[in-house]
């Protein structure tokens, strides 16, 4: 058994009272131990994982945790920078001492029961899969100790401007004000300015290597994106500017939608579970939505993503045109929302708020979107259907190929 140290101790006996009660916290420890949590993602003040708990269905297990409140991350700022332990902390290394709060100003690091919060597809959280989930955050805090600040809403980036802005001697910023980040679509919304009169230009758009290009620019430093993607979000911003004045599209007011759609267009994009940690995302999701984008564009991530109550005589309509297609009705239909499941077959449809239906298909517990929008429901169901079949026959090959 892994010898745990201070940090993950103190993380241990925190979890353990919310987790699960005392025996299926035990249980959760053996479905840990036998290698059954897979995608274990930890971010801001959230961890979550896929666990299989022997024969069972796999479940998707939360941990949600209360972060330091803003006058808790004053304290412990002033503290850790006066303190002995700022150059490790900047260096990326939590030390031990630092579990007495007498250390840290009196703000606890590690959370106490009440920080805790759980839940889980089973339905019935706290489970032995969220105590599952909570020995894998154990283990995984036993090696990096730095991300159960990540955990209480303090990664690294944030804690070392906290040291800077409360290190003995350092005045504070004239421009504090605008050191918050606000997304550009919520400030656009919020103070909207009207287009000019008429229509843009007809001057070619520049390409992205035409950005800047003779400017005497430098390789920013890390972890800023390297210059030449820095050049081709500009020409991406560029193009969308000029698209919005000229008409030809709109707003996207969602921003994991817009960040999906610049990933996807982006050379030599960030890691994927940087970016979905960035967003958060769990990595999985956010390749699924890569390839939703690339299947059918922004309308595809935003039918992956949308899940909203739909009319009652449309889901009716659906699986009435879907039944007969059925190639076996035994199982009935599962609707839930906007989202029409026959499980067996391993195949969805889904509609999106103007009535289009989507094809979606099974896979590694999740769903892909498997083609371009449908007209009516039978359509998408017939294209979910023939892209599940093509799958299978694929695979089926590469078996053989392989045998």
């Amino acid at each position: 058994m892994t010898q745990h140290g201070p940090w993950a101790q103190t993380w241990q006996q925190a979890v353990q009272p919310t987790a699960a009660h005392r025996n299926a916290f035990l249980q959760g420890s053996v479905v840990h131990l036998a290698d059954e949590v897979s995608g274990l993602d930890l971010a801001l003040g959230t961890a979550t994982a896929l666990v299989t708990a022997h024969q069972d269905e796999p479940a998707r297990a939360r941990l949600d945790l209360a972060p330091f409140t803003t006058d808790e991350q004053a304290v412990l700022g002033a503290a850790l920078a006066a303190g002995p332990h700022r150059e490790p902390l900047l260096a990326g290394h939590l030390p031990a001492a630092l579990t007495d709060s007498d250390h840290t100003g009196g703000v606890a690091i590690t959370p106490h029961p009440g920080h805790f919060a759980f839940a889980c597809s089973c339905g019935q959280a706290p489970c032995r899969h969220t105590a599952a989930l909570a020995h894998a955050v154990t283990d995984r805090l036993n090696t990096d100790p730095m991300l159960l600040l990540v955990l209480r809403g303090l990664p690294q980036q944030r804690l070392a401007q906290l040291l800077h802005d409360h290190a003995p001697g350092v005045r504070p910023k004239r421009l504090r004000q605008f050191t918050a980040f606000v997304p550009a679509h919520q400030a656009f919304q919020a103070r909207p300015a009207a287009p000019p009169s008429g229509r843009a230009a007809a001057a070619p758009v520049p390409e992205a290597a035409a950005v800047f290009a003779d400017a005497p620019l430098t390789e920013p430093p890390h972890p800023a994106p390297p210059l030449a993607q820095l050049r081709h979000l500009t020409a991406l911003a560029a193009v969308q500017a000029r698209h919005l004045l000229e008409g030809r599209t709109t707003l996207d007011n969602d921003p994991v939608c817009d960040a999906v759609r610049t990933a996807a267009d982006l050379p030599g994009a960030p890691k994927v579970p940087d970016l979905a940690h960035r967003l958060g995302l769990e990595p999985e999701e956010l390749r699924l939505l890569l390839a939703a984008h690339e299947v059918a564009g922004a309308a595809g991530v935003r039918a992956a993503r949308a899940r909203f109550p739909a009319d009652p005589a449309l889901r009716e309509r659906a699986e009435q045109a879907i039944g007969p297609l059925r190639p076996s009705s035994r199982t009935p239909l599962t609707v839930e929302g906007n989202r029409i499941t026959d499980t067996p077959v391993g195949v969805q449809i889904r509609v999106d708020a103007d009535g289009s239906w989507y094809p979606f298909t099974a896979a590694d517990g999740d769903w892909r979107l498997a083609g371009p929008a449908a007209r009516d429901a039978a359509g998408a169901y017939r294209d979910a259907l023939a892209s599940r079949r093509t799958r299978t026959k694929a695979r089926s090959q590469d078996r053989g190929q392989h045998a």
